[in-house]
């Protein structure tokens, strides 16, 4: 049974959320208001499929609570990790802005996941009385595309182990949390999460983290990584 959309309950709750999304980075307290009043709130169960690639799109989608993964299926039928999606991130907005069907899915990979949504007709709205907000998501838009030009120079020049080292050093970039020398990956994921991201296998990711791990460059716990030396992973081969 899909999710039913309901209105938010509190408008002072989805106002102080909303202020820690980046897009309404320096949005006013009255248009994050408005923006709040317009928008609805679902939550999904764990491997509940957002939408599909190919699917119409005229929502976006704000992460208020669990993780989504959005991925896409190559020529060869194998699964592509794009990104993982944490609290506080949006998704589904390039279909808006071209028109065109989903360019990838969006699956919960938590036990369930909450989002905002903000149909289409309602968002062109707040652009134009926002226009900062435009100018904030093709920042993030730069941001991701730099990420994917990165994976595909990687598939392209890179072994897997190289690209395991390459792909957790642009995860500790988007999604790092410096803890003295050494950076925390605030993303929790499996083998199999890094190994979509890469292209490889999972054993083979496996192998390629032992290494990792044994020459000291990365630890690992509780599936999340931490980076013990930074400018070693850069070097790493």
């Amino acid at each position: 049974m899909a999710p039913k959309e309901v209105p938010l309950t509190s408008s002072t709750n989805a106002v102080a959320f909303l202020q820690r999304v980046s897009i309404f980075k320096g949005v006013s307290p009255e248009s994050l208001s408005r923006v709040a009043a317009i928008t609805g709130e679902k939550t999904y169960a764990k491997k509940s499929i957002i939408f599909h690639e190919g699917d119409e799109g005229d929502t976006l989608y704000i992460l208020k609570v669990g993780r989504v993964k959005i991925s896409k299926i190559t020529e060869d039928g194998r699964e592509k990790t794009l990104t993982i999606m944490q609290p506080g991130d949006f998704f589904g907005e390039m279909a808006i802005f071209d028109n065109l069907p989903r360019s990838a899915t969006a699956e919960v990979i938590d036990d369930a996941a909450t989002v905002y949504t903000v149909a289409k007709r309602d968002f062109e709205r707040i652009l134009s009385e926002n226009p900062s907000i435009a100018m904030q998501i093709m920042g993030d838009l730069t941001r991701r595309i730099r990420q994917v030009n990165q994976q595909v120079e990687d598939l392209a020049f890179k072994d897997v182990h190289e690209r395991v080292a390459s792909t957790l050093n642009l995860l500790s970039k988007s999604e790092g949390r410096a803890i003295g020398s050494k950076v925390l990956i605030n993303l929790k994921m499996t083998h199999q999460d890094l190994a979509n991201m890469v292209g490889s296998s999972r054993e083979t990711v496996t192998r390629a983290l032992n290494r990792l791990q044994d020459d000291g460059v990365i630890s690992i716990a509780h599936q999340q990584i931490t980076i013990n030396q930074p400018n070693a992973l850069v070097r790493w081969r």
